[in-house]
């Protein structure tokens, strides 16, 4: 009877799912992530001024502020979310941690945003999403690790979209996750897990649900950008209805909001170049300008504002060379080990 309970509890702590769980816990739980390389000191908040900043940091999407009211009216709208808070005690304990978590996020702080996010349940995957696939995009030199921090958040997102349909934001950082890990993936595994028609669906859904998020603006931007540089012309307009004219459009609508984003203004230098070269340096060349010139108030932006000014000075060398060097520039940044990481 003791060797039966026995097995039985060696079968259940074995099985896939447990192993799955497992391997899921150690990619947040386990080794320390790697650490944010610039000074958090300069990125102070609190709860007492994090509502204040608030409508900056989060100037892409305009994304509620999550105090008590405004869970209050996302609880009562979603019981089920609600359900799904492991150890549930209030509203107020429940908003201390969610905006416990955005200020870890916005101080650097990936991975503890990661598990206080987690440690709500779906109510918290916005800020766990995003930290965990900003961390995977930004600091992990790992690449199995990156993959695997990626398809994390898609298995989430897979399991509990019911549950997060209220939030664009959350499921934009579901599709940035994809995006990511598909260009690194090979190109017969992307198309075998049919990602491209699953992002463009998810865009599409996205962008319809909320016409003015510049971070889905830019990522259809940026998309169509990559499939006319993958496909050739011809081919991205047939296959995927992708052109020149559509990237302009989607980088033109996140643009003319001003709200000087500079991932936003890298992303469309970048395009620039990949589909035009040296016919559109100049256009590029103060794209990355702008994005160079925001003074940072978060750990997340003063990262992009690092890598637009290395950027900015690349181009300028290209540019004072008559674009000599701008195919060797752009075949680096579209290689994974030197696109993302600092």
């Amino acid at each position: 009877m003791v060797k039966a309970i026995v097995f039985s509890i060696l079968l259940f702590v074995l099985s896939p799912v447990n192993i799955c769980h497992a391997q899921q816990d150690d990619l947040i739980y386990g080794n320390p992530w790697r650490a944010f390389p610039f000074d958090k000191k300069e990125f102070h908040l609190t709860p007492q001024n994090l509502k204040k900043k608030w409508p900056y940091l989060h100037r892409a999407s305009h994304y509620p502020f999550p105090d008590a009211a405004y869970i209050n009216k996302v609880l009562t709208q979603n019981p089920e979310l609600k359900n799904a808070i492991p150890h549930y005690q209030s509203l107020s304990k429940t908003a201390n941690i969610l905006q416990e978590a955005w200020i870890a996020f916005f101080k650097g702080q990936f991975q503890k945003a990661t598990q206080l996010g987690y440690s709500l349940g779906p109510l918290g995957y916005c800020v766990a999403f995003y930290a965990q696939s900003t961390y995977a995009s930004r600091l992990e030199t790992n690449k199995q690790k990156r993959h695997a921090l990626w398809e994390d958040v898609l298995k989430r997102h897979e399991q509990s979209k019911t549950l997060t349909q209220y939030d664009i934001t959350t499921q934009f950082f579901a599709f940035f996750s994809m995006a990511r890990l598909s260009e690194e993936l090979a190109m017969p595994t992307v198309v075998t897990r049919d990602y491209l028609n699953k992002m463009q669906q998810a865009l599409a859904e996205m962008n319809a649900k909320d016409p003015d998020h510049i971070f889905i603006l830019a990522a259809l931007g940026s998309m169509d950008a990559g499939i006319v540089r993958k496909l050739g012309k011809l081919m991205a307009r047939l296959a995927f209805d992708a052109n020149h004219e559509s990237v302009e459009r989607y980088y033109q609508q996140a643009i003319i909001q001003r709200k000087k984003l500079p991932t936003v203004h890298i992303e469309y230098a970048q395009s620039l170049l990949y589909m035009y070269g040296k016919k559109r340096l100049d256009d590029a060349i103060q794209h990355m300008r702008t994005a160079s010139e925001v003074q940072p108030q978060y750990a997340l932006e003063s990262m992009n504002i690092f890598k637009a000014k290395k950027l900015l000075n690349e181009l300028m060398v290209i540019k004072e060379h008559n674009g000599y060097g701008l195919r060797k520039y752009v075949k680096r940044n579209n290689a994974s080990e030197k696109n993302y990481y600092f």
